[in-house]
């Protein structure tokens, strides 16, 4: 466990989200008063910080000024973002995420924020191996015998330095990939579970991020719920129809950008989908020749040096 050096009275706490366009209105209140009502506010010195491109405030939120981006850039650049702002983020003994559309619910023990980093297991992926990067080629790819604890991109964060490093290595690797026209399978998610594969990290229960309306266990009634949401209005993509005939006869270049960016929408989606199932376990002998070709390839560089 890291022990905090206080850089006030009490232990410090940053919260960072990211709500820019129709996110801010939508969700901020609502976790900002979440947050009020269920952190230990008593014990932590809480400070929450909102990256947005909105002239409103929420009281006691502070700005990041953020130009809005489409999605996918609006979770994929976060890394980067956040990193740009990593010296007043050090200053909190610990920096936690939470996505824009959370709700806090039950309350939260100060404890957690002396671990060195923490995320939450995915709820979809706590009896069967959760959707890793399957592409070996890709830098986010995770070998199978390092896929043991699948996180969601929703809540997660760390102390000071685990935190700093986790956020700078990130930034660097999405940039390295963006550099060549490249884009992980869950994106920001993707990033998070390729570092926490091979870094030590607290792994909070699937109450901890809860989707909204899926079935409550009994034994874990939710701490933070996940909120739902339309994605197509959240991801502000117009889904007016297309004058197909003028974007084919080239006279309108605003329309062939938008046909591209729903058509790489669908795509990338249904490759999502597609590799959710190759992550079951039922998949097993593709699983056996990766941790075959892993295992081959750390003997190899052993025996090189």
């Amino acid at each position: 466990m890291h022990t905090m050096a206080h850089t006030t009275a009490k232990p410090s706490l940053g919260i960072i989200t990211i709500a820019t366009g129709k996110y801010y209105e939508q969700f901020i209140p609502n976790l900002k008063a979440s947050v009020d009502a269920f952190f230990p506010t008593d014990t932590l010195d809480v400070t929450f910080y909102c990256f947005t491109d909105q002239v409103g405030s929420v009281e006691k939120v502070e700005h990041f000024p953020l130009q809005h981006f489409s999605w996918p850039f609006s979770t994929l650049l976060r890394y980067h973002w956040i990193s740009q702002h990593l010296t007043q983020l050090s200053r909190h003994d610990f920096v936690l995420y939470l996505d824009a559309d959370m709700q806090v619910v039950s309350p939260i023990d100060a404890g957690l924020f002396t671990a060195n980093l923490l995320a939450v297991k995915h709820p979809g992926f706590v009896a069967a191996p959760g959707a890793f990067e399957l592409d070996r080629t890709a830098r986010t790819y995770v070998p199978p015998p390092l896929r043991k604890t699948y996180y969601q991109g929703c809540v997660w964060g760390g102390a000071r330095e685990s935190f700093a490093r986790l956020i700078t290595e990130l930034n660097g690797l999405v940039a390295a990939d963006l550099a060549q026209g490249l884009i992980p399978l869950w994106h920001d998610e993707s990033y998070l579970n390729w570092y926490l594969a091979s870094h030590p990290c607290t792994a909070l229960p699937p109450n901890f991020a809860w989707p909204q309306g899926q079935a409550i266990e009994a034994d874990l009634p939710p701490v933070i719920l996940h909120l739902e949401k339309p994605h197509q209005q959240i991801r502000q993509m117009d889904k007016a129809p297309l004058e197909v005939i003028a974007i084919l006869q080239g006279n309108n270049t605003a329309d062939q950008l938008r046909l591209y960016q729903q058509l790489y929408l669908e795509a990338h989606e249904k490759t999502q989908r597609l590799e959710a199932r190759l992550a079951k376990p039922h998949w097993s002998w593709e699983r056996l020749r990766e941790s075959l070709a892993y295992y081959k390839a750390r003997w190899q560089n052993k025996s090189a040096r």
